[in-house]
């Protein structure tokens, strides 16, 4: 089912209608999601890559999801694409751009509205989005301005971008040969793991 899902996703964007601006094809967004997830007109779902924006009923939802909305929602964009093209939930995998040359993803890290969170193979801009979210940091811009209780240390499977508390229920699962520790948050934050949205460490 998941690479039927890929299969008409992929073929839905390539046949849908887009605008040739400077050679390049631009989709309207019909309607955000929520911060990191928006729909085009055609109702393609198109998830951003390398971040990741909080959840409903979590702290900064609403601020993030506003935000993308302001900037996207009837707007044209330009999407990009990394290795994956589609996830198995059926969602285009993208990075987008505005006309005036806004790249989507490093703005919303910059300010504050998300999380980086790159994982191989779709590594293309990963740098760049660290950067991005140091900047937020440094600023204490959007999300950076919430309280969060310091633990002794944090804990993340070898095989995920997730990093727990070490008393988390998920953090518990983790087999003994891929459990790896992290000295400090700033160490997870600035090796690009996003936050579990469980025990949001």
């Amino acid at each position: 089912m998941g690479s039927l899902r890929f299969v008409f996703s992929v073929a839905l964007i390539f046949a849908m209608s887009g605008c040739q601006q400077g050679g390049q094809k631009t989709y309207r967004v019909k309607r955000v999601v929520d911060g990191d997830t928006f729909v085009l007109e055609g109702d393609v779902t198109v998830r951003l890559l390398g971040i990741d924006t909080p959840e409903r009923e979590r702290p900064y939802y609403e601020e993030a999801s506003s935000f993308a909305r302001r900037m996207l929602e009837g707007k044209k964009v330009r999407l990009e694409y990394d290795i994956e093209k589609a996830d198995r939930y059926g969602r285009l995998l993208a990075y987008a751009y505005l006309p005036d040359g806004t790249f989507v993803n490093a703005d919303l890290l910059e300010k504050g509205m998300a999380s980086a969170y790159s994982r191989a193979p779709n590594i293309k801009y990963s740098q760049i989005f660290l950067e991005a979210q140091k900047k937020a940091r440094e600023k204490k811009t959007g999300l950076w301005t919430l309280e969060v209780a310091k633990a002794d240390y944090y804990v993340h499977s070898k095989r995920s971008g997730i990093f727990h508390r070490p008393e988390c229920k998920f953090a518990q699962k983790i087999s003994k040969k891929n459990l790896a520790h992290l000295a400090t948050r700033d160490d997870a934050l600035d090796q690009a793991f996003a936050p579990c949205r469980n025990c949001q460490p």
